[in-house]
């Protein structure tokens, strides 16, 4: 039997829309940092000028930040 695993993914003009009033405190940096609320705004304008749709995700090979995401990984049932 053939399973597939999808990451989930994060809407960026959704999370900013929801988070208008609110600090977005829950990003990190590449080093496990967490980002000011500030810096975290700088780094999504960023991806949105980028034209990304949706937050890359590091560990999905094949992730698509332009809107499909996910391509989904197959997992090996034993």
């Amino acid at each position: 039997m053939k399973t597939v695993k999808h990451h989930i993914s994060c809407n960026i003009e959704g999370l900013l829309r929801n988070y208008k009033n609110k600090k977005i405190d829950f990003l990190e940096d590449e080093n496990g940092v967490v980002l000011s609320d500030a810096e975290a705004r700088k780094e999504l304008a960023g991806f949105q000028n980028k034209g990304y749709k949706l937050i890359p995700g590091d560990d999905c090979e094949g992730f698509d930040p332009f809107g499909n995401g996910c391509p989904g990984h197959e997992i090996i049932n034993l």
